[in-house]
């Protein structure tokens, strides 16, 4: 029997927005000091958002006001009836994201959206509130690739998880890698003629895609298929699955 491993990020590719900018919406002024508008030079996404989020508690903003502003974020558009489609055929699709968001925030949003069961794995930074309620962000792994942010290399972790699962005596037929941003460019290039990115149209992961399909034609051997809905996916999947 077929079976495919089908891989999401989940800012601005699950959810229509990105996490780190939604949940801005808990600061009582809805801005940041001037200081915080923007990364300092050469510091990594991850470092900066820490700053922002002591910022958040030093306000008092609650572990409740960040969960309740999460849970009403909205998913992209026709994303709910693409895992509807796949939660029907847990055998032929595994599930898994893969996201430089954290546990906290990819947690609360899949369970204000019925889809905490939907995954096999999900592979984000962990993330928790320590005794000052202060919410914290520690880096997934490290690893050596140069093209990737110091806290997460996606090919890498892609790359485990088929090693994890040949040893489990499970093989993969096709690999679908559904994405948006640049950090999704690195496993995207890993991937082999079977299988299928879905780079969301007209984001930077699109336009990476393109400008090296220009330039170097052989750098991308996956079939590019863009989206900008569920649906598209969906109609895709559909017909790889005979239905």
């Amino acid at each position: 029997m077929n079976k495919f491993l089908i891989v999401f990020d989940f800012d601005e590719t699950i959810i229509q927005h990105n996490s780190d900018c939604v949940i801005l919406k808990c600061n009582p002024d809805q801005s940041l000091p001037e200081e915080l508008l923007q990364p300092q030079d050469e510091e990594c996404w991850s470092e900066y958002m820490g700053k922002v989020f002591q910022y958040l508690g030093e306000t008092g903003v609650k572990e409740e006001t960040m969960r309740k502003v999460l849970a009403e974020t909205p998913l992209t558009k026709e994303m709910l009836t693409l895992f509807q489609f796949l939660r029907k055929s847990p055998d032929l699709f595994e599930c898994v994201i893969i996201s430089d968001a954290n546990t906290f925030f990819i947690n609360s949003i899949l369970q204000a959206n019925d889809l905490s069961t939907a995954f096999q794995k999900i592979y984000t930074n962990p993330s928790c509130f320590d005794n000052k309620n202060t919410f914290t962000i520690s880096p997934y792994h490290s690893h050596v690739c140069e093209q990737c942010p110091i806290n997460m290399c996606k090919r890498q972790i892609l790359h485990d998880h088929l090693v994890q699962r040949a040893e489990e005596e499970v093989e993969f037929d096709k690999i679908f890698y559904v994405g948006d941003g640049t950090n999704d460019f690195c496993p995207a290039v890993d991937l082999t003629p079977t299988d299928v990115i879905f780079p969301r149209k007209n984001y930077a992961l699109d336009r990476l895609i393109s400008e090296f399909k220009m330039t170097e034609p052989s750098a991308i051997q996956a079939q590019v298929v863009p989206w900008e809905s569920g649906e598209d996916i969906l109609l895709f999947l559909e017909d790889c699955a005979g239905r």
